[in-house]
């Protein structure tokens, strides 16, 4: 399959536009949560995250935390940090995992990986400020579900406690752990046949929770999986 742009690919704008709409945190919330459509400088995406990995047909649906509070969006104008930590630790993962994407936040196109968050808004500094639950229900129901139902990804991986938790929602998963320490190596099949993978948040504090060693074993049983999907040509 050939490359394609999200710009390009109408069945997504939708998505677009439902996220730059959406106030539903922010009206029930005001001053703890921020919407990146108020910015002048507001990417023309579903995800902030998928700016790196935003392939339209992916095999793999990465769910991770937010992507961010307001200052880190406001410095870098909707884009990520060339040196942003995490990044670069999930770079190492997906090549774990048998992939060659390019390095972020260098755009790819080609390799058939999609991120996303939990939180698709932007919080109150500081950076590792928690999550509401909240604030990962509304946006469960309201964004991720509809986008996997468009991408239709053979495979999710939820990286991390939101992320758990906002898979759990949208999927409707009830046989396993409601935490991710516990459910974190784990793999559960949804209704409609999707594998879903709980990994810990690559970030350095999040190795804290989940060993680097055992997120590497983990990406490597997800690349196991990517070998049994069926094989697309360009």
């Amino acid at each position: 399959m050939a490359s394609l742009s999200l710009c390009q690919h109408s069945d997504l704008v939708e998505l677009v536009t439902a996220r730059k709409s959406c106030r539903i945190c922010l009206d029930r919330h005001p001053g703890k949560i921020h919407a990146g459509a108020s910015f002048a400088f507001d990417p023309g995406v579903i995800s902030y995250w998928s700016q790196w990995l935003g392939h339209p047909d992916p095999q793999i649906l990465v769910v991770g935390q937010d992507f961010g509070d307001v200052d880190y969006f406001t410095k870098f104008k909707g884009a990520d940090d060339p040196e942003n930590e995490t990044n670069d630790y999930l770079y190492e993962l997906l090549v774990h995992a048998g992939l060659t994407p390019t390095k972020p936040p260098q755009v790819d196109r080609n390799t058939r990986v999609f991120l996303t968050n939990s939180v698709l808004c932007l919080k109150e500094p500081p950076m590792n400020s928690k999550l509401r639950d909240s604030w990962v229900r509304a946006c469960a129901i309201n964004h991720l579900q509809p986008l996997a139902l468009k991408l239709k990804p053979p495979i999710i991986v939820a990286m991390g406690s939101p992320a758990w938790l906002a898979v759990q929602i949208a999927f409707d998963i009830e046989t396993a752990p409601a935490k991710i320490g516990a459910a974190a190596g784990g793999m559960w099949q949804t209704k409609t046949g999707i594998r879903v993978f709980a990994v810990g948040h690559c970030s350095r504090l999040g190795q804290g929770n989940r060993p680097w060693h055992k997120q590497i074993e983990d990406w490597k049983r997800i690349g196991e999986a990517l070998k049994l999907l069926p094989k697309i040509s360009d």
